[in-house]
Parts: C-alpha cells; structure tokens; sequence
C-alpha cells in the first residue's frame, strides 16, 4: 500500500516555498539605506548632537525598510545601538537634574 507522505512533503514544501519569497520582500531594493559610517561610541553620540541627529535618522531608514536586523550590516547594527544608548543616557542625565532640582540639591 502505498504512503501519501511523499506527495504530503511536496505540497508543504511548494507552499514553503512561495510564502517565503513575497512580493515586499523581492521589491526591497535597499535604495537609500546607508550603511557607509564611521563607528563610534555612546560617548561621542551624546557629545556630538548633530552626528547623534543625523545617524538617528539613517537608523530610521533602517528600521523602516522592514529588513530583518538580521541582515544588517554590523556598523549599521553597532551605530544603532549606540545612538539609542546615548538618547537613554541623555534622557537619564535630564531625568536626575529634574529630580536634584525638585528636590533642591
């Protein structure tokens, strides 16, 4: 008698194989996403402002073209990560003068 897995394998694999190539997915071109940076630390992000600004916006970018950060290049992944750890300690560092401040220190 004979088994229906092999034909069971092929109709999964044919449906594998077409939900994983979607139309968004094949149209990313990776147009205007940058990933030409130099890679600097939290410090220089939380002196420098306007860098700070600037690659905010690219991580932007990133995060909006629905790439998985996976795929990422690692300067864009580094930088990322370290943009938003400046924009935590600066909002850190306004948070405890608040409190100094309310508190009369």
């Amino acid at each position: 008698m004979p088994r229906p897995y092999p034909i069971t394998a092929g109709i999964i694999a044919g449906f594998a194989l077409l939900a994983g190539c979607s139309k968004s997915e094949q149209q990313q071109t990776g147009n205007g996403l940058r990933s030409d940076m130099q890679l600097h630390d939290t410090a220089y992000y939380v002196a420098n402002e306007a860098a700070r600004v600037e690659m905010q916006g690219v991580c932007d970018k990133w995060k909006a073209s629905q790439r998985s950060p996976f795929s990422w290049p690692s300067v864009v992944v580094e930088t990322c990560n370290n943009v938003a750890s400046a924009n935590e300690a600066i909002r850190r560092k306004k948070d405890r003068d608040d409190f100094k401040k309310g508190m009369g220190i």
